[in-house]
């Protein structure tokens, strides 16, 4: 079996979660039993196949190894204790000694002894909302996260006494039970101590057992500069609580940045629309433009048209990583006064005299002079 995959031979894709691999040993089981194909070798061979790939697949640990790796201690032909099912009833019913409640009884034990295992606790996500200057410039807040915490009670193992170093009064100290179904007996571990011998003592009455109780924190927190919508600022230990003892998940604070009046940002870019006049864009000026921190010199050059963009270097939003700042994008656009007078008005005329031009010429290149057709 040393060259055969385990995953094909219980006819499962790679990487099957441990509960279809409980449910195809189980069917194939029933399938190859040497009692249900008596003397049939390739069948009895068959068996012996899924029991070996049963063995490492149903253990996490093992099964862990085996994905990564492709191999794992502590099977192949070299063999084991292993389960072996001679002369028991397969038989589908309900009564006493049946194959279901055989399986039933052997996996309800491993849940219960992986569920008071140490665990690592959950993360949480708090979204945090900020100004777009609040990005810019980070800020320091005070939060209130709900999460589950360590029961004080208990001190997060879920137990309120226990007897140090005194062995379980359900299996003796041995860590092991013994289970007879009809002709069948097999050992387990013992599900008052988890397998490991020692009394864990009495259950919490506090939390449940579970080592952790519902609480509301107020927590500090420091926003560097440059976050973005979506950016995360850990802390670590400030998630749930683990399950049993085990340790504390962490806090994900993520940043969602409110749209902005004047600016658009762009990863570290900003941009903005500024309206010039009329006589700055012909004549060139320098003018004073809106950024972050205050207000900046900008030079427009004689002839600047609408829709013209300017950049100064720098002026964007800070990195988050610490390399160069963004920079700000200056979109001018050339803003129309509201002529009343004349006065103004024969000026304009005079000027359209001295500078003619025809802006939309291009526009009817391709086609025929209109006087031409008249």
């Amino acid at each position: 079996m040393a060259d055969q995959d385990l995953y094909q031979i219980l006819e499962l894709s790679r990487g099957a979660s441990q509960e279809e691999v409980r449910k195809a040993y189980k069917r194939l089981a029933r399938k190859f039993h040497p009692d249900l194909n008596p003397g049939d070798k390739a069948a009895e061979e068959r068996f012996k196949e899924i029991s070996q790939a049963y063995e490492v697949l149903s253990n996490p640990e093992k099964k862990a190894q085996y994905d990564r790796f492709g191999t794992a201690e502590g099977f192949g032909s070299q063999g084991g204790p292993g389960i072996h099912f001679e002369g028991f009833d397969f038989g589908m019913g309900q009564g006493a000694g049946g194959f279901s409640d055989l399986f039933d009884s052997f996996f309800r034990t491993a849940r219960s002894r992986r569920e008071e295992r140490p665990a690592r606790g959950g993360d949480l996500v708090y979204p945090l909302h900020l100004s777009l200057l609040e990005a810019y410039g980070g800020k320091k807040t005070r939060i209130t996260v709900r999460r589950s915490v360590a029961c004080d009670r208990c001190g997060g193992s879920g137990r309120t006494a226990p007897a140090r170093n005194h062995p379980c009064g359900v299996c003796g100290g041995t860590g092991k039970m013994g289970v007879n179904k009809g002709p069948l007996s097999f050992s387990r571990g013992c599900p008052a101590c988890g397998g490991t011998g020692v009394d864990p003592g009495e259950r919490c009455t506090s939390c449940g057992g579970t080592g952790r109780r519902e609480a509301e924190e107020r927590l500090d927190v420091s926003i560097p500069p440059g976050v973005d919508n979506g950016s995360k600022i850990r802390l670590k230990g400030k998630g749930q609580a683990g399950t049993f003892g085990g340790p504390p998940g962490d806090l994900l604070i993520e940043t969602h940045i409110r749209a902005d009046d004047l600016f658009r940002r762009k990863g570290p870019n900003l941009s903005i629309r500024v309206p010039v006049t009329y006589s700055e864009a012909v004549l060139g000026a320098r003018i004073e433009v809106p950024t972050l921190t205050g207000s900046a010199r900008l030079k427009i050059p004689p002839g600047t048209r609408s829709g013209q963009v300017f950049r100064l270097r720098g002026r964007g939003m800070p990195s988050l990583r610490g390399g160069a700042p963004g920079d700000l994008h200056v979109e001018v656009f050339v803003s129309v006064p509201a002529i009343v007078d004349e006065a103004s008005k024969d000026l304009l005329r005079d000027f359209e005299k001295l500078n003619p031009e025809s802006p939309r010429r291009e526009l009817f290149r391709d086609e025929p002079s209109r006087a031409a057709g008249e």
